[in-house]
């Protein structure tokens, strides 16, 4: 299974070394991270590892579960925008779906339209019953995402023990009836 996909704006498709400069920029972002619990990179050095490791690695998600974060670009000029796609928790045994994207193409729709995708992905080639997002309780934008994708609120919790968050789902039946 080959993970490139395409929408009307945007290509999906796994990470290159050459997106290294843009994920440590993403990352190194303040405001992109507030919510993320996730440490920015250290140098793009080590965001040239990541992008290298995470696609090709032989136990990683693209390799093992042919799903994974991938890289999302711009058609209209074949910039690097962000990131999103499916992740498989083997702990709680459950997929979700996630993004990120720089601060300048926020509020533009690229987080929907390319998350839209992801979830065709995950139930027409994966036949997933469900799929989740979870989102920090504070992260206004990303809950109005998942509602535009007519995500659910589920429960509350504590994303590691400690920050309030929110699972959002999506059903099978639910999409194909969006």
């Amino acid at each position: 299974m080959i993970l490139r996909f395409e929408t009307d704006r945007l290509i999906l498709r796994p990470f290159e070394e050459s997106d290294a400069p843009y994920l440590f920029e993403l990352n190194d972002d303040e405001e992109v991270m507030r919510y993320t619990g996730d440490i920015p990179f250290k140098d793009v050095e080590d965001a040239r590892k990541f992008a290298i490791d995470y696609s090709n690695n032989p136990q990683g998600q693209i390799r093992k579960y042919h799903m994974g974060r991938l890289a999302v670009i711009r058609k209209e000029d074949d910039v690097f925008i962000g990131w999103t796609g499916l992740k498989y928790h083997i702990d709680g045994d459950f997929v979700d779906t996630g993004y990120r994207f720089m601060k300048k193409y926020w509020g533009k729709g690229y987080a929907t339209e390319s998350t839209r995708r992801v979830l065709q992905h995950a139930f027409e080639d994966h036949h997933l019953k469900v799929v989740e997002a979870h989102i920090h309780e504070h992260n206004y934008g990303s809950q109005k995402v998942a509602q535009r994708l007519k995500m659910k609120l589920d429960h509350r919790f504590l994303w590691s023990g400690v920050k309030p968050a929110r699972c959002y789902k999506i059903t099978n039946d639910e999409f194909r009836n969006s």
